[in-house]
């Protein structure tokens, strides 16, 4: 049974990863042997829940909690750290986790600025320790069902790829991801999955990139609204506990409504149209990429729930695959048309957090911790996030062309 460490006891890293990881302990030989927040309160409310996971399956454990990272990268028992602290703070973990040589993931967005980026990069190939990157997209079936398919020339030679991206994630606005500063905001938590996946299906680098967007008239700053939804009675559609209900959010209401402390990033429920957000929530983003391949990503954080929240086109010489993310569905037109089809590709696990895709990266880091090579990694993340600022600086400049 091989021992992991969590660092960052936020949603992903105790709801997504966590409670995946005790869920399917036996099937991959993982165990959480410690976890690690920069507040005490955060990394004692971890362990006790997944302590409480682990115990109502059958299997007692006490996981550690501790202030301190450093701890778990000083502890000899563990053997594979998990990154999932705010992203701002990913380039000190992620570098002083890799030194340690234990195995390494780190989720995505790989930093908030290139030079952290760069850093991290150098870092994985000057210690020849590889990391795991966690761009979702590439553990969930449906998509790499789209990969198979085009790799074995279900389209001809790929001309363009489409993906859509229009999903109200106002909580972008309400929790430490509206700081720029704190977390690149949606344009980076969100795009960086979106821009990993132009380079994965054209097989090839973004070369330049053209983009119109930033910040929306739908989210204009009021300084006269309350600061936060608790203190709010307004009738207003994007009040917090309202909007998690509606849209299913995989964690706990009362992850986010007892655990809320005033602290400045411990906040889940800030004003959305607070004068101090100051990220992204929309944009078009065309872009050239190798062998000749066009991309857009059409991307919003505001609009209605709807199936067709998030889409994947690929368009070939020969034929067309299209891809509806929130029902798993592929729509299928080869041989010029000749021959359709329309089948589920979500997999067994689909139902499951980010469509099964968690399920498969708990799978994926029990080979990783095996010695398998990473899918995806610090390279990788770098280019996204070159992307990313390829985007923002496009947007502050009007759309100027802008090479990557």
């Amino acid at each position: 049974m091989k021992k992991v460490g969590i660092i960052g006891c936020g949603a992903r890293g105790l709801h997504h990863i966590g409670f995946n990881m005790v869920d399917q302990r036996e099937e991959c030989g993982l165990e959480i042997a410690a976890v690690a927040n920069r507040s005490r309160e955060s990394s004692d409310y971890a362990a006790g829940e997944i302590d409480k996971r682990y115990n109502d399956q059958g299997h007692q454990a006490t996981v550690q909690s501790c202030r301190e990272y450093r701890e778990l990268l000083d502890d000899e028992s563990i053997d594979l750290i998990i990154i999932t602290s705010h992203t701002d703070a990913h380039r000190e973990h992620a570098l002083a986790a890799l030194a340690s040589g234990k195995k390494v993931y780190l989720d995505k967005p790989i930093s908030v600025t290139l030079e952290d980026a760069h850093a991290i990069a150098e870092a994985e190939q000057q210690t020849g320790n590889r990391l795991l990157m966690g761009f979702t997209r590439r553990y969930e079936a449906s998509w790499i069902k789209m990969k198979e398919l085009l790799d074995a020339g279900a389209v001809g030679s790929l001309q363009m790829v489409l993906l859509r991206s229009i999903i109200p994630y106002s909580r972008y606005l309400q929790g430490w991801h509206r700081k720029t500063e704190w977390s690149g905001g949606p344009l980076n938590d969100k795009c960086s999955h979106h821009f990993d996946v132009f380079r994965w299906m054209a097989s090839s680098d973004c070369q330049s990139m053209s983009a119109f967007g930033g910040r929306s008239g739908v989210f204009k700053p009021d300084p006269t609204a309350p600061a936060r939804c608790r203190d709010c009675d307004r009738d207003c559609p994007y009040r917090r506990s309202e909007v998690l209900e509606e849209s299913k959010e995989t964690v706990s209401s009362d992850f986010v409504n007892t655990r809320n402390p005033d602290d400045e990033r411990s906040i889940q429920d800030a004003c959305v149209f607070s004068p101090d957000n100051d990220v992204e929530d929309f944009g078009s983003v065309n872009m050239q990429l190798g062998q000749g391949v066009v991309g857009n990503l059409f991307f919003t954080i505001f609009g209605p729930l709807a199936p067709d929240g998030e889409t994947l086109e690929l368009v070939g010489d020969s034929g067309r695959l299209v891809l509806s993310r929130s029902d798993g569905m592929i729509r299928s037109y080869t041989n010029f048309g000749k021959e359709t089809d329309t089948f589920f590709a979500g997999g067994a696990d689909f139902e499951s957090s980010h469509y099964g895709a968690d399920k498969t990266l708990i799978r994926q880091l029990s080979g990783f911790c095996d010695g398998a090579e990473p899918i995806c990694d610090a390279q990788d993340g770098l280019k996204s996030l070159q992307m990313v600022c390829g985007a923002r600086d496009s947007f502050k400049d009007r759309g100027a062309l802008m090479n990557i």
